[in-house]
């Protein structure tokens, strides 16, 4: 990584913003772009350098991070990249979570352009990407990895290695399976014992000492009871990789009840509480769903 070439950023939603603010007070140059003029303003406020476009950046940056939605957004603006991208092609570190499907075939035009590819996905809220807590899970060639470890080291200190190109797309879905049903029993243990007449705060405190013990009682716990819904993560963002895990199970023939049932839980909530608001309103879905029938006794 040269010292006077910027880091380019394509994406400055919630992650791709604390990435921006994570590689800025690191004194590194950094070219962003995003679709939202908004969030371009912001990364030019914040010391940022704003391109006019995919291309523009492409072609002034020898490191690309790409921050979007989706794998179709990565795709979509993947031919931007290949066809701007200088003599000496750039390394694209892609963090967004993508079907494993799409990260091989885009990693192959990649490799077909030039263009040398590494897939980090995150692990972790925008919050704790901030604060250096997230995880970056990693797949490619190693040297390619290696030759980004100093960038690595700023965005994301912790990282593990998952193999070959599509084991950190398979392995963020799994990750994200147990996450979110971890998340979902917390919001219903907590609904259960407000019901209950319990005070949520000193239930959440003998929560956090009891063997039900999960880090989300850290990073929702707090937020569920207060109603703060200020996104670290947007539910939708949520939904949206639910529906790629369960997609992903039924094109291999396995039935995932729990995260079927919370994958409804999550359309609940984004009808309460709108697809901008924190995971954690997953809660609501659970508060404010009428009581089933009594059974007799």
């Amino acid at each position: 990584m040269q010292p006077n070439t910027p880091v380019g950023i394509i994406g400055l939603g919630l992650m791709g913003t604390v990435l921006s603010e994570r590689l800025i007070r690191a004194d590194l140059p950094l070219i962003g772009f995003d679709i939202e003029p908004t969030r371009r303003e912001n990364l030019k406020t914040t010391g940022g350098i704003v391109a006019s476009s995919v291309s523009e950046l492409a072609g002034r940056s020898a490191t690309i991070i790409i921050a979007v939605y989706s794998g179709e957004q990565v795709e979509a603006l993947f031919g931007e990249l290949e066809n701007a991208a200088g003599p000496a092609r750039p390394i694209v570190v892609c963090t967004t979570t993508c079907r494993p499907d799409e990260i091989t075939r885009l990693a192959r035009r990649a490799t077909n352009a030039g263009i040398s590819f590494v897939e980090a996905p995150l692990s972790g809220t925008s919050a704790e990407v901030r604060d250096g807590t997230a995880t970056a899970l990693l797949a490619g060639d190693a040297d390619v990895i290696e030759s980004v470890s100093t960038l690595l080291d700023i965005v994301c200190p912790r990282r593990v290695r998952v193999g070959a190109i599509g084991d950190a797309s398979r392995t963020k879905l799994a990750i994200n399976l147990i996450l979110q049903n971890n998340r979902a029993a917390l919001a219903e243990g907590i609904a259960f014992a407000e019901r209950l007449g319990l005070d949520g705060r000193a239930f959440l405190g003998a929560a956090r000492e009891s063997a039900a013990y999960s880090r989300v009682m850290e990073t929702k716990g707090d937020k569920m009871l207060t109603r703060d819904f200020r996104p670290q993560s947007h539910i939708s963002q949520t939904l949206k990789d639910a529906e790629l895990i369960l997609e992903e199970a039924t094109r291999r023939g396995l039935l995932l009840p729990m995260t079927t049932t919370q994958a409804e839980l999550l359309r609940a909530a984004i009808a309460l509480e709108g697809p901008d608001s924190d995971s954690a309103a997953v809660i609501e879905a659970i508060r404010q769903r009428p009581a089933a029938t009594e059974v007799s006794r």
